[in-house]
């Protein structure tokens, strides 16, 4: 029931969300990531999985580095986004890890790991493709 609920309200964002997973959130304390990009507790960003990201060689060469991501808490029904900066070595396939302002705006009662978010990529031009920032 909790899955089709998130369907659904993914469904109603239409256009706005592509390429919609849904996996647990945690925090992090971020500095420059893989994506070599700086960042602070304050920014809105986000470390993917390594499968998600899929690092090449120079992991600062990734394609999705400085992409947007929109983050959806089905709790709260708020849309979140943050520019991915930063590989998670330890989180699942769909998991994102947060900074830790960025996840008290998300899941304000989250208690460090949070289940059932949803997200993905921005879509551009009506399309499914990283957006950058």
């Amino acid at each position: 029931m909790h899955s089709l609920s998130i369907l659904s309200t993914l469904l109603l964002l239409g256009n706005r969300v592509a390429l919609a997973y849904v996996g647990d959130m945690t925090y992090y304390n971020p500095g420059t990531g893989s994506c070599g990009i700086p960042s602070s507790d304050a920014d809105a960003v986000v470390a993917l999985s390594k499968s998600m990201m899929n690092n090449p060689a120079n992991p600062n060469a990734n394609p999705k580095c400085g992409t947007s991501i929109h983050i959806f808490n089905p709790a709260t029904g708020k849309t979140h986004y943050a520019t991915v900066v930063d590989t998670c070595r330890d989180c699942a396939p769909q998991d994102i890890d947060l900074t830790l302002s960025l996840f008290r705006e998300v899941a304000p009662d989250g208690d460090g790991r949070v289940h059932g978010i949803a997200w993905g990529w921005q879509r551009v031009g009506g399309r499914e493709r990283y957006r950058k920032r």
